[in-house]
């Protein structure tokens, strides 16, 4: 986007980058198997926390599949802000070929801010769009919306490894993001108390940090993630409720 991410007003920023990062949820449901399962659907409801204190806000997570279309919605709705990440995606054995993808964050009083990514992979041409701007990017190499690369990343897990890379058009530009398994946890959920691998994004800022927790014991689910925007500033995402199939 022309408006940089760091001028944005600090809620606002935390909607975009927790809604973002958070978005690994859709994609690391699987079992520990030389095999990914195939995700039928979720429908998961997250907690929220703002500097360790319970906020009225909440997460929803659903995915619903179609043979081998793939349907995501992740929205984030709490006072400070509200935001919505859609991507409709295809994906056949663990490889993913993005379609369409969407987000919209709103804070009170100020005006929408919307993205849009379009795949032509007849072209090999992205399309870019938001308030400010349009782009096209090359496809003739892979790759990937905020969303949908995650559904990849698990089949990576899956096969062992412990770092992880895409490339990925996020917020108007090429970038790669890289997450790597930095050891294990138990995180008390609404679910009761389950063992989890810590997952974290690498980043070049030393103030910004986010970190998600993978529970093996439920098919490999995101059970939490920590988003800190600034030493004075984070907000944490904690499972409460969820109902999946994978088959």
């Amino acid at each position: 986007m022309t408006l940089a991410f760091s001028s944005l007003h600090r809620s606002q920023r935390f909607a975009l980058g927790f809604c973002l990062t958070a978005s690994l949820l859709t994609g690391i449901l699987f079992t520990p198997t030389t095999q990914a399962q195939t995700i039928n659907h979720v429908d998961a409801m997250f907690s929220l926390q703002y500097n360790n204190k319970v906020t009225d806000g909440e997460n929803r997570l659903k995915i619903q599949r179609d043979q081998n279309q793939y349907h995501v919605t992740f929205a984030l709705d709490h006072w400070m802000s509200q935001a919505t990440q859609k991507a409709d995606f295809i994906m056949k054995d663990c490889q993913v070929q993005p379609q369409h993808y969407s987000s919209t964050t709103k804070r009170p009083l100020k005006a929408a801010i919307e993205q849009r990514l379009d795949f032509d992979w007849q072209t090999r041409q992205a399309h870019y769009q938001d308030n400010d701007e349009q782009k096209n990017f090359d496809l003739q190499t892979t790759l990937y919306d905020p969303l949908s690369f995650f559904f990849e990343a698990r089949c990576d897990l899956i096969a062992g490894k412990t770092q992880l890379s895409y490339p990925l058009i996020y917020k108007g530009k090429q970038k790669t993001h890289t997450y790597v398994v930095i050891g294990k946890e138990k995180i008390e959920t609404g679910q009761g108390v389950v063992d989890a691998l810590v997952v974290e994004r690498q980043r070049s800022s030393k103030n910004r940090k986010t970190q998600l927790y993978v529970a093996p014991e439920l098919d490999y689910l995101l059970v939490k993630i920590v988003h800190q925007e600034s030493r004075l500033a984070t907000v944490t995402a904690t499972l409460q409720h969820m109902d999946y199939q994978v088959q």
